[in-house]
């Protein structure tokens, strides 16, 4: 008797869910018919309920190129019920996010823009609107200006001179191989720190017992997560990946240490002002506290905690991971392509010798150094997929009709390796850039790194900044080697770092043997 009750409470539940799907199947049998029947780009028929799901695989950006190759460079796919576009070509890039840049202007709703990034009040996943207009002008005039970038270059400075400390020393204790990824991780962490706040927090402890570069890359990691409630919205409430725990939990552990890295700002300021001392450099957050005092801020938006915590985190989830990570995939192909790292050392040295550091001015000469970025970039793009667009209403592009609300991948990790856009586009060969004014800024549409239009990313200068200096300055003053072979795979996320960290070891190359972090640039 007793398993018959459990049964029928089970069946209880069931049923209606059985029922839910056929429901579903029945009514939405027109999208599982072949896209190009539609009048809809090229794709694979989508399957019920999962649609392509089973399509992504564990490197989706690995297996959106692939399907490419076999529908083309503009293709439809159904992310469970959500109508998606992959494109993979410069053409598409130009007519997507520059002919039609408004229609898909828009962020699409998901689990972590809701859980983490204050229900989308940050810059990065808030909806096309006024609201994001007023953060992104916020943004681009006040925080991520070439004024600020520049401000910022002591820090720059000092903290890469900190790192090549460090690794001396490691090298001169005998440790054979460095942990080049951490050295980067922390480098990143520490500069994008002093940045909004003055100061480090890389092995301060937070609320939960997780350390600060532990939520750092917890960030990352479920930032860059498909998650499958985002395109099967009635599976959502199950959690079946348990993302929407994960968020809640480094949520809970971020907004605790942005409360705190407020709180510290205000109580300075209070002191400063009772001391009547003045204040050098300003911070993100001072500046984003002198704003939401101000009587003369605009009707339109009025600075807040939320806002300013929600700035934090776009720095953090922007700024690190795929600075270190864009710098560990440069270090990977000079140690697999030596001669690439001796022509870059001859023109440094030629720059500024072996006599000192090099300073963020040198790097303006440094031709070569500069292509090696560029190469870095196209093969190994910090986002692979860039945010996700979405569009707006309807429209019709290069002849195929996109339905509202469709979510747009740009696959350009797939572009860069494009043999029809790129000679030997697998070879590291910085010199396909040499005397070609191609950047990186979102003007040229064969690399796109940032972005483009209006959802490119506002901090570039700040990111390229960081990378140019800190590559220098680690060919400048090592040599590096490996003894086992180098692997290359990589996993998928916001960003894609190596599957393996990276150890190499370092040779100090330089005329000076010794140098402390305050009088480092003194050399020079």
């Amino acid at each position: 008797f007793p398993n018959m009750v459990s049964l029928y409470f089970c069946g209880l539940w069931i049923f209606p869910i059985i029922l839910f799907i056929l429901y579903k199947f029945v009514t939405n049998l027109k999208q599982y018919r072949r896209p190009d029947e539609l009048g809809l780009p090229p794709g694979p028929r989508p399957w019920p309920v999962i649609g392509n799901l089973n399509l992504l695989g564990h490197l989706p950006h690995h297996s959106l190129s692939d399907l490419a190759k076999q529908y083309g460079h503009i293709m439809f796919l159904r992310l469970g019920s959500v109508p998606t576009v992959v494109i993979s070509s410069p053409a598409m890039a130009r007519e997507f996010l520059k002919t039609h840049d408004l229609v898909f202007a828009n962020r699409p709703a998901t689990s972590f823009g809701k859980y983490v990034a204050y229900d989308r009040k940050d810059v990065g996943y808030a909806p096309y609107g006024e609201y994001w207009r007023q953060m992104r002008k916020l943004c681009t005039i006040e925080l991520f200006t070439v004024k600020r970038t520049e401000s910022f270059k002591s820090v720059r400075e000092e903290e890469v001179s900190a790192m090549l400390r460090s690794i001396l020393l490691e090298s001169e204790q005998g440790i054979h191989c460095v942990n080049v990824k951490q050295s980067l991780s922390s480098l990143t962490q520490n500069i994008v720190c002093r940045m909004f706040s003055s100061r480090t927090y890389s092995d301060d402890e937070l609320s939960g017992g997780m350390v600060f570069r532990e939520m750092v890359s917890e960030i990352s990691a479920v930032a860059g997560a498909f998650c499958i409630g985002d395109y099967i919205p009635f599976l959502d409430w199950l959690d079946l990946q348990g993302l929407r725990r994960r968020m809640r939990a480094v949520d809970k552990v971020f907004d605790g240490f942005a409360e705190k890295v407020i709180d510290e700002h205000i109580n300075c300021r209070r002191e400063k002002e009772r001391g009547q001392e003045e204040q050098g450099v300003k911070d993100i957050v001072d500046v984003l506290l002198n704003m939401a005092e101000s009587e003369s801020q605009g009707k339109e938006m009025k600075i807040t905690r939320v806002h300013i915590k929600a700035i934090i985190m776009d720095i953090l989830s922007a700024g690190v991971e795929t600075t270190s990570t864009t710098l560990e995939w440069a270090i990977s192909e000079l140690i697999r392509n030596p001669y690439v790292m001796e022509k870059a050392q001859q023109e440094i040295d030629l720059v500024a010798g072996r006599h000192r550091l090099l300073k963020q001015s040198d790097v303006a000469n440094c031709e070569y150094l500069r292509c090696i970025v560029k190469e870095t970039f196209r093969l190994h793009p910090p986002v692979p997929l860039l945010l996700p667009h979405e569009s707006m209403r309807a429209c019709s592009v290069n002849g195929y009709y996109i339905p509202p609300r469709t979510i747009l991948f740009v696959n350009i990790w797939a572009m860069g390796r494009d043999d029809s856009i790129w000679d030997d586009p697998l070879q590291f060969k910085p010199e396909r850039f040499i005397g070609k004014k191609i950047d990186v800024q979102g003007q040229d549409f064969d690399l796109l790194p940032f972005g483009t239009g209006r959802r490119g990313c506002p901090g570039i200068s700040m990111g390229i900044s960081v990378i140019e200096l800190a590559l220098a300055e680690l060919i400048h003053c090592f040599d590096w080697h490996m003894e086992d072979e180098l692997n290359m795979d990589d996993v998928f996320g916001l960003t894609v770092p190596k599957k393996f960290p990276l150890y190499a070891r370092p040779s100090w190359r330089l005329s000076f043997e010794h140098f402390s972090i305050s009088n480092a640039h003194k050399h020079g």
